[in-house]
């Protein structure tokens, strides 16, 4: 008898996130890290609630995460042409 190895999580991740969903998931968390540093730096501007966080993490992470995600998979699907 042989015990399978289940996968670790970080590799079942591995396995979801490739490629332009990738690079777009880090542009996404990127951009949360930023904005939430910029808050926390600068409470005047912006006060720091649960609100302001949602907003962050919809406004700036999925803003830009789905910019990332559309320019690598524009560039994907161009390297495909050649």
């Amino acid at each position: 008898m042989t015990e399978e190895k289940k996968p670790s999580l970080i590799a079942r991740v591995r396995g979801v996130l490739r490629g332009p969903v990738l690079i777009g998931v880090i542009a996404a968390l990127i951009a949360i890290g930023l904005s939430v540093f910029g808050m926390v730096r600068n409470p005047e501007g912006t006060p720091l609630n649960v609100r302001s966080l949602l907003l962050v993490i919809v406004l700036a992470g999925g803003s830009w995460g789905l910019i990332a995600w559309a320019i690598a998979t524009a560039a994907v699907e161009a390297g495909k042409d050649e």
